[in-house]
């Protein structure tokens, strides 16, 4: 019951609290566990409220982008944080799990049928019709695998993110441009956005998979867990050890252990690596440097102004939540 993270933690995402856990989500800037008692507690990012979780007793949590969202005891839907665009406005009646994306959330009922709610824009929210037994919502697109085990996903596609392979799964994630999941035989298959190798699993047997957003991760049959795909931040480089759950996020990952404490880290070349939030062209910069004692820049690869003032729009990121 222990949960353990690593990976970026410019906002106390991967500092996750002591006591025990039954399991743990990762959104993009903030985390939320679900303690043994059924109460959740978050950490992270908050410019929000994303991680003020109500003072209740739940049965599951899902942590999306900027907004949280949890099904209670009595199976009802809470959900909190930012809600520009109607995604922590859960609508009435009974759920067996949710998924909290990007700026959209989907839950599945008790009779199978999955209702999402929320942003729109790319048809994320437009669930087919059938009976799902769990669901995934990520930024642009949503999945659901069916009770039959065939995996069905909708909404964005720019990247193939939502061209499912046929055949029989037993679970499926689903995060920002790419999608994984895992077939009846332990492995792996993802599709989607590559850019990092993200959905290039190894040759391994899993018992669950979860997606993040350029890196994904596999929980081994012997309980350790391996991830692949971006690792400047570390999300990547999990910790050794056995554990029973794990999830991806943006830029960090967290696992649940044994022993059902939470704890989360950070791994980083050095002290002044240059943090997830500075970004070039949209990606994170591949590579060490950062702010130094006395506020002095050094990125590699970056001279002068440029790198001045790509250090100052990071800043600004962080400052406004991004």
């Amino acid at each position: 019951g222990a949960v353990e993270c690593w990976g970026g933690s410019d906002y106390g995402q991967a500092d996750a609290p002591g006591g025990r856990f039954s399991t743990v989500s990762t959104g993009d800037i903030h985390s939320c566990g679900l303690r043994e008692t059924g109460t959740i507690e978050c950490w992270g990012g908050n410019r929000y409220g994303q991680a003020d979780a109500p003072s209740s007793r739940f049965s599951a949590v899902s942590a999306g982008d900027r907004h949280t969202c949890g099904v209670r005891e009595n199976g009802a839907v809470e959900c909190w944080g930012h809600n520009d665009h109607g995604q922590t406005d859960a609508p009435g009646g009974l759920f067996l799990a949710v998924g909290s994306g990007w700026s959209h959330s989907c839950g599945l009922r008790e009779n199978g049928g999955v209702e999402c709610w929320g942003d729109n824009a790319s048809g994320q929210r437009d669930a087919p019709s059938g009976r799902f037994s769990a669901l995934s919502a990520a930024s642009s697109h949503s999945c659901g695998l069916r009770v039959s085990g065939e995996v069905e996903c909708w909404g964005s596609n720019t990247f193939g993110q939502a061209d499912t392979p046929s055949g029989p799964f037993l679970t499926v994630s689903a995060s920002w441009e790419h999608s994984c999941g895992l077939r009846e035989s332990g492995e792996v298959e993802c599709w989607g956005l590559d850019h990092y190798r993200e959905t290039d699993p190894p040759d391994e047997r899993f018992t669950t998979v979860s997606v993040g957003r350029f890196h994904t991760c596999g929980l081994r049959e012997s309980g350790a867990v391996e991830c692949w795909g971006y690792t400047f931040n570390g999300q990547a480089q999990p910790p050794v050890g056995k554990h029973v759950q794990i999830s991806a996020g943006s830029y960090h990952a967290c696992a649940v252990g044994e022993g059902g404490a939470v704890s989360c880290w950070m791994i980083y070349n050095g002290a002044a690596d240059v943090p997830g939030w500075l970004r070039v062209g949209g990606l994170p910069i591949t590579g060490s440097g950062g702010l130094l004692e006395g506020g002095r820049v050094t990125v590699p690869g970056l001279v002068g102004v440029a790198a001045a003032v790509l250090v100052v729009l990071g800043l600004v990121r962080r400052w406004l939540g991004r």
